[in-house]
Formats: C-alpha cells, structure tokens, sequence
C-alpha cells in the first residue's frame, strides 16, 4: 500500500505547485453591466486581432461566445471568416471588421491572448479592452532588421540539419539563408511586394544554387534549396484550412486552402521560373550524413531563430524551444509507427495539450505562442517541400509526392483537431467535477 507523505509535506508542496501558476482574474462587474455597443467593439476587435494570428475561425467564434457570455445576457451571433468578422448583439447592435493582414509576430499574439484571457473571465472593461488591443495590434518586431534575418539564417540552418544533415551543405544554408531573409526583411517594409516576396526568394536561391552552389556543395540541388524555403512555405495556412473544413467551417477553409494553394503554386513557379534562367542541373552524388545525434541540437538552433526570426515575447526562449522539441520528437516517434506523412499527427496531438499546460504556469508565454512556434516547425519538415519540387520540375507528374504532401497536411490538422477535443472534454468535466464539489460543500 502506497504510504502519502504527511500532512505538512503535502501542505507545502500544495503551495509550492500554487505559487508556480498564473492567478485567475476575477470578473469586475456582472453581466449588462456595460453599453451593448462597446461589448460589440471590444468582440470586434478581439474578434478580428485573433484572426490576424492565425487562428481557426471556429475557435474564434467559440472564443467571442464564451467572452460575450460575461458581458451580456442578450443572444449574440458571431460570423467569422479569414478577412471577415460579423458580430450582433440582440437586435439592435451590429459591428463590422475586415482585415487581410495575418501575422505570426508571436509577441503581438501572446499580447492579444492575454487581453482575450481577461476579456474571457470579465476581468477588463471593454473601454480598456479596445485600447489595450489598438496597441497590441500596432506593436513593432522587438529585434531590429539584423537580429530578425539572423534568427531566419538560424531556422534555415536548423531545417536544413533536420532535412539534408550533411557538413558540406551548412555553410550554403547560412548563405542562402540569410538572402531569403534579406529579402523578406525588405519586402516586410513594402507592403506591395509582399505576395510575391515568396516566388521571388524562391526564384533567386533555385538559380543562384543551379548556378554553383550544389555543385560546391557536392550535393542534389533540390536538396540544398529545401532548407532556406521551407520556412515560408503556406503550410500554417493549409493546415488551418484542412482544420476548418474537418470542423464544418467550409467557407472558411475552402477559402483559405485556395489561398495557401495558390501561395504554393507560386512558390513552386519560382523554382521552375530560376532553373530555367540557369539551366544546369548536373547529376550530384549524396555528401556524407553527419549522424542521427544532430537532431537534438537542430531543435535549439530551430528554437533560436523562431525566437528572434518571429519576435517571441520577453523570457519565452526555453518555453518556444520546449514546444518546438516536443512538436518535432512527437513527430520522429510517429514515424516508427507510420510513414513520414503522416507522423505529424502525433507531433500535433503532442503539442496542444503540452501548450495548454504549460501556459498555465507563471513564468510561461501564453498557449498560442508555443502553439505557433510549434506548428511553425512542425508544418515545413512534414510538409516535404523536396517532394513538391521533385513533382513540379521533373518532367511527369509524381502523383506519389503531391499525395505525401497533402497527407502530411491532414495529418497535422488531424492531430490538432483530437488534442484540442480531448483537452475541451477534459477541462469541461473537470469543471463540472468543480461545481458539484462546491454544490456539496454549500
């Protein structure tokens, strides 16, 4: 028989775990208290900031539902798409929010879920709400141009580890690496070149590559390009999409698959579009692999440069690196089970409840931060950005690739979907074991 530790024991490792967690806020006044017109703007604003991050239009709406239910007693209806947000408040109140601008700037998402957090338990009036998201959604990356394109040179070099392992090939990453970010840095300040800042990326490393560095690199050219591209592959949306679909929002995800499709197919134009500008694509042999022990250290070089490359909030470096090793080593276990298309499902349904947990304590960025820095990582090294580019640039079609690529999608979407219905279904029975434990004890 199991002997408990005694009372004063328990007592202080009580306390101890209790210090160690966030404190619950507590609601400032009770429903209708407040002007149903400023509850329909701060819903808005919540609303649509949420939007902008990245997240699933269904848990938005669920979100908005359960933050109106602390503000009013009246029936509020919310519409959300991925550029539209509709929200109503009995009969009369109406708001209206469109945005097509979508960030994964993770210190600006860990600052809107913090003010949803608050809205979530009634512990902010929606006059503050409203002003506290007007400055989270105009927050500026925390590192300059130079520390941003180093954290892209660091997550390119940690891809190009866990994808091509090989001493030959590190040097070329870091160079090629830091010209995407150069890039993207650049078009980041020009809105107008932001649609095709991808293509364009993809077109000048394909041909700069063709042009000598696989050759340098005693490597297959595809091979060396994987690892500077992955990372702006449209994989979070076609993710977020399949999601939306598997949840019955059809409009949401069909419309935004057609867009992460499109960003594909874009992508994958500017890799014919550079090997056809230099045309040498000379057979190379495979440089030798620099072992099995680089993973471990591929995550923290990836934790790194997803903590400067997308502007993680103060003191969240371990937490980030955290959920992308458990994102990542969820997915390496999944593939002694399954093929690699579809082990991301295990690294998906890994990282939820991890994310979820872990944002409980007082030191952690919020869920959605390590949320996406995970799928972040996650998405690129499933997706087989190598299959894709062997698919669009041999000359028939390799029905096998494009189906392992959209395997590794749904695969990942999927294994969202259950950790997230498996951490709601336990958090609501505990809630209920919650109550009647204090239905009794009145």
């Amino acid at each position: 028989m199991t002997r408990l530790p005694p009372a004063p024991l328990r007592d202080r490792i009580t306390r101890a775990l209790r210090a160690l967690q966030k404190d619950a806020p507590a609601a400032l006044a009770e429903p209708d208290a407040y002007d149903d017109a400023e509850v329909a703007a701060m819903l808005r604003q919540i609303g649509i900031a949420l939007v902008e991050i990245q997240q699933p239009t269904q848990l938005v709406r669920d979100r908005l539902l359960h933050i109106a239910r602390r503000y009013t007693t009246k029936e509020v209806r919310v519409v959300v798409l991925p550029t539209v947000l509709l929200i109503q408040i009995g009969a009369e109140t109406h708001e209206i929010e469109s945005s097509t601008r979508g960030t994964t700037q993770l210190d600006l998402a860990g600052r809107v879920d913090a003010v949803a957090e608050l809205a979530g338990a009634g512990a902010i009036t929606p006059r503050d709400a409203i002003a506290a998201l007007s400055d989270a959604r105009s927050m500026r990356h925390r590192f300059g141009p130079a520390r941003t394109i180093l954290g892209y040179v660091l997550t390119t070099l940690g891809f190009g580890i866990l994808i091509n392992p090989t001493w030959a090939s590190l040097p070329w990453y870091v160079l090629l690496g830091a010209l995407v970010g150069v890039i993207l840095t650049i078009s980041s300040s020009l809105p107008a070149l932001t649609p095709v800042a991808p293509a364009v990326a993809a077109m000048v490393v394909t041909a700069l590559s063709a042009g000598f560095i696989a050759e340098a690199a005693n490597d297959n050219l595809l091979r060396v390009i994987s690892p500077p591209l992955v990372a702006i592959l449209p994989g979070m949306s076609l993710t977020i999409g399949a999601m939306e679909l598997a949840s019955s929002a059809v409009i949401a995800g069909a419309s935004r698959l057609m867009y992460g499709l499109t960003q594909l197919v874009l992508l994958l134009f500017g890799v014919t579009l550079g090997l056809s500008l230099i045309d040498h694509r000379s057979a190379q042999q495979m440089s030798p692999l620099m072992g099995e022990w680089t993973f471990y250290p591929a995550i923290v070089v990836i934790g790194i440069g997803i903590y400067l490359y997308l502007s993680g909030p103060p003191g969240s470096l371990l937490w980030l690196t955290a959920a992308v090793g458990v994102a990542l080593v969820g997915q390496q276990v999944g593939e002694l089970f399954t093929s690699p298309a579809h082990a991301g499902a295990l690294g998906a349904l890994l990282t939820v409840p991890f994310a979820v947990i872990a944002a409980r304590i007082r030191s952690s960025p919020p869920a959605i931060v390590m949320l996406l820095a995970a799928f972040w990582s996650l998405v690129p090294g499933a997706l087989s950005f190598e299959s894709l580019g062997e698919a669009a640039t041999d000359d028939a079609i390799d029905v096998r690739a494009l189906g392992s690529a959209v395997a590794a999608i749904l695969s990942i979407a999927l294994g969202t979907l259950v950790g997230w219905s498996l951490y709601t279904t336990w958090t609501a029975r505990l809630r209920r074991v919650n109550a009647d434990s204090a239905d009794t004890s009145n």
